[in-house]
């Protein structure tokens, strides 16, 4: 499927058995190039301020490791790509669940919507997924999953998130989820300061522009960001139950 837009902006959704090594070597290249830098928290051999890169093998291998039950999304701008996410689905609760693994858009087009179109491409056609989630530092990030799921995040499902997310852990295909630890007042009595939605994933990324952003939305909306404060390591959790179940 393609989908020529405004701007030069051409979309696209790959199925799993259809994306190719290059696919892979592209999008690795753009999270290398685009998505973060290593925090002060980080251990040896990694470096605090230097990128965070990933090879092919890695990228496929955290992201894409069941082609049959994945695909890709992209967005290219004279054939070169400027947006992606990968997405892999599995049963869950009787009906599917749509987890984003990695979603980058490069700085150069951000806040043109190109995350919340990408998104709204997955899982593509045959598929009617009940739950969207995804594990991210950034708030736009969690901001374009509720927005594919039809969620408000100003008046966010917490009950649901706190019934679902252990079970969703439990259940999950995705290698950097297995065995990982909830952490939060939705999970746990003793969480981490200000912490309601996250999960220990080890992924020490540099978190100096998701507060920002974090602060940005707040102030915008005049209130606290749903999800609580982000500790060293840690992603936020987010999931949402998909407002339009039989309409995207």
């Amino acid at each position: 499927m393609v989908v020529n837009c405004p701007s030069s902006l051409v979309f696209s959704l790959v199925p799993g058995p259809r994306v190719t090594d290059d696919h892979l070597k592209a999008c690795a290249s753009l999270f290398s190039s685009n998505y973060g830098v290593w925090s002060s928290t980080v251990s040896p051999p990694l470096k605090p301020h230097f990128r965070v890169k990933m090879s092919p093998s890695k990228l496929k291998e955290q992201c894409f490791s069941d082609p049959e039950h994945s695909m890709l999304a992209l967005c290219t701008v004279d054939n070169v790509i400027v947006g992606h996410a990968f997405a892999t689905v599995w049963n869950y609760n009787g009906s599917d669940i749509c987890w984003i693994t990695q979603l980058v858009v490069s700085p150069d087009y951000r806040r043109r919507g190109i995350a919340t179109t990408l998104l709204h491409m997955l899982p593509g056609p045959g598929f009617n997924c009940a739950v969207f989630g995804l594990a991210s530092s950034h708030p736009a990030a969690c901001l374009a999953l509720f927005k594919r799921a039809y969620a408000n995040a100003r008046k966010l499902d917490l009950n649901f998130i706190k019934e679902h997310g252990q079970k969703i852990i439990d259940t999950t295909n995705v290698s950097y989820l297995k065995g990982t630890q909830l952490r939060g007042t939705l999970f746990e009595g003793a969480a981490p300061a200000g912490a309601v939605s996250c999960v220990f994933t080890d992924f020490h990324v540099d978190h100096s522009e998701p507060l920002r952003a974090r602060k940005s939305w707040e102030d915008r909306h005049d209130l606290i960001w749903p999800l609580g404060a982000l500790p060293a390591g840690h992603e936020f959790f987010c999931i949402a139950a998909n407002h339009r179940p039989n309409g995207g």
